[in-house]
Parts: structure tokens; sequence; C-alpha cells
């Protein structure tokens, strides 16, 4: 009689941890995405054609569906090939949003996020901060990563901002207030890491470039969104006339985003950073998009234009010898076109072209044209 109770025991443990397991593997999502850039620009620093390919894998899971515990975790690894250096345009705000100078490996998101209450969660990781400040989901399928996060933000501070793929340890609380009005808050280290740590963890906790601090107050419906935002750095950077001050790396964005129709979608955004010390003084864009072209069905193609113009800050345009001596012009501007269809389920093809006005804002670098295909593959 004992014997069997223990038996019956030791399978019911067993049968327990086979239903939890079963649980956790339902509760998480694997996707793989594989994106390539073939580009091919003329004019700019040098002409020719360059090739980039990115692979993104994502692991996600809600712990509600299998504890008690109402949050949830992602892990997002990253590989981008090394820059191909038979063609570069030199601009500034990036003809791909998927170029690096060197090869990447290394994790872009890696944190968890808890609910509080339906309306209140905290999340804390490494986190990409381009996925929920300062974007519009109508920007989303530009190849320049000027229509991601504003140019000002980007290159702001010492070390740039937590950016994919080089991404930094945040801490970022969400208020929904109601079903339209929602307020987020972050901290981030400042120092995400450089070409020596780009295939490796990398963050100080603040220990050396401090932290960046960025909220944003948003209204969205089905039809529009509006937000406003502000960002600072706590620790102060020199001057660029006089290295012996330092000032705040700070500025302030605004985002608009609103349906034309069934199929339209327009967008506005402007960016200002403090020009004392930022390359960078403001980042103006606008474009719209029109989706349900020939796959009207699904609303699986979509043709996008914009353009974004990034201007130079005074104090850095006379602090570079090069501005003072040719008159360089005061912005960088691109502007970009695409068409997105989808053959097939799994794949998206999109070719593109750029004209980027005044690249790096150089008078010794031709406007250049850059032509452009990705594709990109998600399993």
């Amino acid at each position: 009689m004992t014997t069997h109770s223990w038996g019956q025991s030791i399978l019911s443990f067993s049968d327990l941890k086979i239903h939890k397991l079963e649980q956790i593997v339902k509760s998480t999502d694997f996707e793989m995405f594989y994106t390539n850039d073939y580009l091919s620009n003329t004019g700019g620093e040098k002409a020719g054609p360059r090739n980039i390919g990115a692979l993104d894998l994502y692991l996600t899971t809600e712990f509600k569906k299998f504890s008690t515990i109402d949050g949830e975790m992602m892990i997002h690894f990253t590989h981008i090939d090394g820059q191909n250096t038979n063609g570069a345009v030199g601009d500034t705000q990036g003809t791909s949003n998927i170029e690096m100078p060197v090869q990447i490996d290394r994790f872009t998101d890696l944190w968890y996020q808890h609910s509080w209450s339906p309306r209140v969660k905290s999340l804390f990781g490494l986190h990409d901060l381009s996925s929920e400040f300062n974007v519009t989901e109508s920007t989303l399928n530009f190849i320049n990563s000027a229509f991601g996060t504003s140019t000002e933000i980007a290159l702001s501070g010492t070390a740039g901002s937590s950016l994919y793929p080089i991404t930094s340890v945040g801490l970022r609380n969400s208020f929904q207030f109601t079903e339209e009005v929602k307020l987020l808050a972050a901290i981030y280290d400042a120092n995400p890491g450089d070409e020596t740590t780009y295939r490796s963890f990398h963050s100080d906790i603040g220990n050396t470039e401090g932290y960046m601090l960025i909220s944003e107050a948003s209204y969205e419906t089905v039809t529009q969104k509006f937000a406003i935002g502000g960002w600072s750095h706590t620790n102060k950077v020199s001057k660029y006339l006089d290295e012996s001050e330092k000032s705040t790396s700070s500025g302030t964005y605004a985002i608009y985003q609103r349906s034309l129709g069934p199929n339209v979608w327009a967008f506005l955004r402007y960016g200002w950073a403090n020009p004392k010390v930022s390359m960078i003084q403001s980042n103006a864009v606008a474009g719209a998009v029109y989706r349900g072209i020939f796959q009207k069905k699904k609303f699986e193609d979509e043709i996008g234009i914009g353009a974004s113009s990034a201007k130079f800050s005074g104090n850095h345009r006379k602090s570079e010898e090069n501005f003072v001596s040719q008159g360089s012009p005061l912005a960088e501007t691109v502007y970009e076109a695409y068409y997105q269809f989808k053959p097939m389920n799994n794949l998206q093809l999109r070719p593109d072209v750029q004209y980027i006005q005044n690249p790096t804002g150089l008078n010794n670098l031709n406007d250049a044209w850059s032509f452009g295909f990705r594709s990109v593959i998600q399993i």
C-alpha cells in the first residue's frame, strides 16, 4: 500500500514537471530575422557597392502563463557583418540602419518587465530605447537611420545613446493613464560601449559617462499619435569652442503621426539639442506611407517617401577646420523613397533610393545617390 502510494506520488510529480515544462514552452516565442542590404552609391566619400547582413534572434516569454509572476522577458541577440568598404557615402545620418563599422555579436535586448498593475510596468536590463521612445510606427520600414531615432539623440553625450544594436543597461517605467494617454520615463547607462566592446556585453553602470535620462508623454488613438519628450545626460560635456567649459547634453522633441485615410499615414518629427555641445542642433523629419497598393487584402505592400534634415550646430561648424575654411552648408538632408512587398509570408523585398545632400556638411563631399535593395527573411 505504501509502495503504491509512493509510486503514485513520483508519477504525479513527474507529470507535474512535464506539464509545467509544456506551459513554459507554449508561453515562449522564438523569431529569427535575417536582413540583407545591397547598396550602391555614387558621389559621397567613395562611390561603389556594399553588402550588409544582419541576423536578429528573439526569444520572448510571459511568466504569468506558467506562474504567478506577472511579467515578461526578452532575449534579443544580434549579429551584423563588418563594414564593407567598397563604397561609402560618408554621411552623418546613416544610409543603412544596420550598417556598422565592425562586426557585431552581442545581446541588443536582455530585459525583464514586471506589471505592477494593468497600467503600471517597470522594465530593467539591456534595452533599445528606440523601441519605445521617439518612434512612429509609419517610419519603421525606411532604411536610413534618421527615420528611426532622431540624429541629435543618436549622437548625444560623448558615447551616443542606447540604440540598436549597441545598447546599455536601463530602467524604464511605463504609466498608462487612459487608453490614449501614456507616460514613459527611463534612465540608461550613458556609455553603451565603443568598437572594442561591440562583440561583448558592456556596461559600467554610470561610472565613466554617467546616465542618460529620457521621458515621453504621448496621446495615441487608432488614427493618430502625438508625443513630446525630453532627454538629458547627467555628465556635462566640453563645449566645442571652449573645452575648459562644460555644458549639459540635452534636448527635446515632438512627433506627430496621423492617418489621412484607410491606406495613408503621414508623419512629422522635430528634435532639438543643446548647440554648445551637440554636433546636430536640430533634426526635422517628414513623410508619408501608402499601404495596400497591389497587395490590398492584408496591406502587405507599401510605398514610403520621406525627408530628414540634420542641422549642424554653429559651434560645431566653427570648431572644425574644414567647416571654417570651406564655408560649409548648414545641414545634411536625405530624401528617401521605397516600395516594399511580400512575395510570400516570410519574405519582404524592398527596393530603395536615397539622395543625400551635403553629406556630413562638408563641401569636399559631393551629393550622393544611394540605390539599395533590402530583403528580410522571417522565421
